[in-house]
């Protein structure tokens, strides 16, 4: 009996030294990891029982208008919008300082330059995932001296572009609202509706349950909990790796993630009526920016996969690809049709892919500072033959 007591103590023992390990490598190299471990690490506290997260507690917020924002008065933080990439974020709403929405700025010193030249309303590739002097908006102001307002937030699509550009881009009277669409827009507008508006129902009772107090203050438990709940766990952030590698000259890129068709497609139901969502209301827009005698300019964001088609599309499989390029083809012809001024930057950036540069982040599908710079100057040559209509 003794023997056992003491044999078991030893593996009790060396199973919670085990587990003492693990937790610090873990918290020491938490965005080292792959994006399955790092992701559910983000609601664990960096020391247990304190509330420092390992991660910086994250800016942004739902919202039943605007869908995810950022407050305003951030103040040069550090941020992992995903735990891939970092950036610093300084947040401020320079029309309504009593407003809970913040648009990124340079700094909280920032103020727009009068007149306004254009209102950017987008994404998460007009929020810009690099430093903000990289971003493409930042350069046409500092590079260009063209006197831009960044409205862009993470996220979101038309139906909240509209909102934000009603309250907060329109107040500035621009000459110009630089409208940025990326592909995910159409799946972004369904799921809008599908919290906040006429099919909101549909969500009730699926809001996610917060992590228990185990969870919050061990990492190695909130990963094994990711990991045992196939359906809601595991697969939520394998959504998200990119399956496939690709050498472009000496950098290597990863590709493929299954968020792309499924929130790309327009095979898939949700999207084909997220896509009539989002002509609506760019139709609307357009009639009421015409009226006030606003240039409206939509600039479509590739992916990653489009551009680097020469190394992805055999990887992918037939027709993968296809489906993921279909909503930036058909937007451009909704273009043609309804008669907007529409400039899509796929071929721009797919000439710089062909020679070798990498103009996204490796693990990311954002632009990185090469991309944003390219998407600048294109705009820049752009701009001012708009301006001088």
């Amino acid at each position: 009996m003794r023997r056992f007591i003491e044999s078991l103590s030893l593996t009790l023992g060396g199973l919670l030294v085990g587990w003492l390990l693990l937790e610090i490598i873990l918290r020491v190299g938490a965005t080292a990891f792959p994006f399955t471990i790092t992701a559910p690490m983000r609601d664990v506290n960096r020391h247990p029982f304190t509330s420092e997260k390992i991660l910086p507690e994250q800016i942004w917020i739902d919202d039943d208008s605007y869908q995810l924002i950022t407050p305003p008065g951030i103040d040069n933080e550090f941020q992992y919008p995903d735990p891939r990439i970092g950036l610093h974020v300084s947040t401020k709403n320079w029309l309504d300082a009593g407003s809970h929405v913040g648009f990124r700025v340079p700094d909280l010193a920032w103020e727009p330059a009068w007149p306004v030249d254009a209102v950017v309303v987008g994404d998460s590739f007009s929020f810009c995932y690099v430093e903000y002097q990289d971003c493409w908006i930042d350069l046409l102001a500092t590079e260009h001296s063209i006197s831009m307002v960044n409205l862009g937030l993470v996220a979101t699509g038309s139906i909240s572009h509209q909102n934000v550009l009603n309250t907060f881009g329109l107040p500035h009277d621009p000459k110009l609202v630089i409208w940025q669409w990326y592909g995910n827009d159409f799946n972004d507008d369904y799921g809008f509706t599908t919290l906040y508006g006429e099919n909101a129902a549909e969500r009730k009772g699926e809001d996610s349950v917060p992590p228990g107090l185990l969870r919050r203050n061990s990492a190695v438990a909130s990963i094994v909990h990711a990991i045992s709940q196939s359906r809601q766990g595991s697969q939520q952030y394998s959504r998200f790796i990119d399956p496939h590698a690709a050498s472009i000259g000496d950098e290597t890129i990863w590709f493929g993630r299954p968020y792309m068709q499924e929130a790309f497609s327009l095979n898939e139901q949700k999207n084909r009526e997220g896509q009539a969502l989002s002509e609506r209301v760019i139709q609307g827009v357009q009639e009421s920016l015409t009226a006030d005698g606003i240039e409206l300019m939509i600039v479509l964001m590739p992916t990653k996969e489009e551009v680097y088609a020469t190394w992805t599309a055999d990887v992918l499989g037939a027709g993968v690809l296809d489906e993921i390029s279909q909503g930036r083809l058909e937007m451009l012809e909704f273009c043609v049709q309804n008669r907007l001024t529409c400039l899509d930057m796929t071929p721009t950036l797919t000439d710089q892919a062909n020679v070798g540069n990498l103009v996204y982040h490796a693990q990311d599908t954002h632009l990185n500072s090469l991309g944003n710079k390219i998407v600048a100057d294109k705009l820049a040559a752009e701009i001012p033959l708009i301006l001088n209509k």
